[in-house]
């Protein structure tokens, strides 16, 4: 059975929507510890997900071998959870498209051999194991190429180009009694190897380098609330932990956002979006459920606008559906995820956002975040230095920040006009790729450096 078959099938079985995904990626995974090589493997992933809405309820099933099982797997729970919804479920419409999303990469993951991807490997690890201080280096490298498609009941025909990779290290160092640890990740959807021309490894090793040497020979953070300038990476943490899961609509709901559409929460010249963005690790042209991406304002010259959606809740809300389902892989039906979400950039040199600040902190990067439904936030930072009369001074000896993200913003006092990003990769239950970022930011209170007591 193919998967038109299967749809129409799903149809005749008393399904209202059937959507069918399927997905044959080649995937490589290399992972060096220390020397030793952990991981080193080619696999296919392949498989197909289905689901179907009937009589007002979701029925989800995904095989790799049988398509009719699957489908009948699929209807008969949708019929059998119908019978205890109290709420049915319906979909926003959307455009019906037929497309194929071609890949932008000048050269895949599958252009490249498995030994050159090995020798990148190494000479990384190599790179990072040159100073005496590096302890233990961990890298991992992933990459995909390969297709995906999409076919619903409604019409809908998408298949996609599929290619990723990504890098993730992680180092720990000891000088004499001091210790510290950094981490570094890259990866994207738009640019192939020629990712590592713009962060080869040479420049990834110093940035780690400088990391850890900080770490162990800076200066302990004073703990309280203190003006802080905080760079683009440490802004996207905040943009997408603090406030964008806030912005999901399935979160929405039991979130302080809940109240606060349409209100000012923000400065007026705070804005912040999930959008597509040059080297966007979440950047796609439709989401899973076939619907165009398009920007999302989510915050808009201080007013709190707009959220993330499915056409789930696209209807429930009487939105418009905006392209933030995402689906892991085949095994997982699509939830709201975020794509890329970042503070928009304002007009502010950084000179003038440190000038007038007599002790601060100046906060470059994060090591490890969480965050609440309430916006309440707690942030390790791998990377800070000290702001004394206007000046940038010593490295901070590791530390953390916390606050509660929606006071944060109203004590927002300069934006900057520069802008980055960081790559990312986001757990709802599923994991999927993401981008956070922006431009510096000031914040004259409501942010505690040094974690919570």
């Amino acid at each position: 059975m193919d998967i038109h078959e299967a749809v129409r099938y799903g149809e005749k079985l008393g399904a209202d929507y059937v959507e069918i995904r399927y997905e044959n990626l080649l995937k490589n995974h290399i992972e060096l510890r220390d020397g030793v090589f952990h991981t080193l493997a080619e696999r296919e992933s392949q498989g197909y997900a289905v689901r179907v809405l009937a009589r007002g309820a979701w029925g989800f099933s995904t095989t790799n071998k049988d398509l009719r099982r699957a489908v009948e797997d699929a209807t008969n729970l949708a019929i059998s959870s119908s019978r205890a919804i109290r709420e049915r479920i319906e979909l926003a419409e959307t455009e019906v498209v037929r497309d194929r999303v071609r890949s932008k990469m000048k050269i895949k993951p599958g252009d490249v051999g498995f030994d050159e991807k090995v020798a990148h490997v190494r000479k990384m690890e190599s790179l990072l194991k040159e100073k005496e201080y590096v302890k233990s280096a961990q890298i991992k490298y992933e990459d995909a190429t390969g297709i995906k498609m999409l076919v619903t009941s409604e019409g809908t025909e998408i298949e996609w180009d599929v290619n990723y990779l990504l890098q993730y290290i992680w180092v720990t160092g000891m000088d004499g009694d001091a210790r510290g640890a950094a981490r570094n990740m890259v990866g994207n959807v738009d640019l192939g190897w020629e990712l590592f021309d713009m962060y080869p490894p040479e420049r990834i090793a110093e940035g780690l380098h400088k990391k850890l040497y900080n770490q162990m020979h800076g200066v302990p953070v004073k703990r309280g609330e203190f003006p802080i300038v905080a760079g683009p990476i440490i802004v996207g943490i905040i943009a997408h932990e603090a406030l964008g899961h806030l912005a999901e609509a399935d979160l929405t709901v039991n979130s302080p956002f809940r109240d606060l559409i349409g209100k000012k929460i923000a400065p007026e010249f705070v804005s912040m979006s999930d959008r597509i963005v040059e080297r966007g690790f979440g950047n796609n042209i439709y989401d899973d459920e076939g619907v165009r991406v398009r920007d999302v304002k989510i915050i808009e010259n201080g007013i709190l606008k707009e959220i993330m959606l499915n056409r789930e809740y696209a209807r429930k809300l009487g939105m418009r559906p905006n392209g933030h389902a995402r689906a892991e892989d085949y095994s997982y039906p699509p939830i709201i995820r975020m794509r890329n979400t970042v503070f928009e950039r304002g007009d502010h040199s950084f000179e003038e956002l440190i000038e007038d600040i007599k002790f601060g902190y100046y906060l470059v990067d994060f090591r490890g975040g969480q965050a609440e439904l309430n916006s309440s936030f707690q942030v390790g930072v791998q990377e800070g230095y000290v702001i004394e009369n206007g000046e940038v001074k010593d490295p901070i000896k590791d530390t953390s920040i916390s606050g509660i993200a929606i006071e944060s913003l109203k004590n927002i006092e300069a934006v900057g006009k520069d802008f980055d990003i960081e790559y990312g990769i986001c757990g709802k239950g599923q994991s999927a790729f993401v981008s956070s970022g922006g431009p510096h930011m000031k914040f004259m209170r409501s942010i505690v450096v040094g974690g919570e007591e």
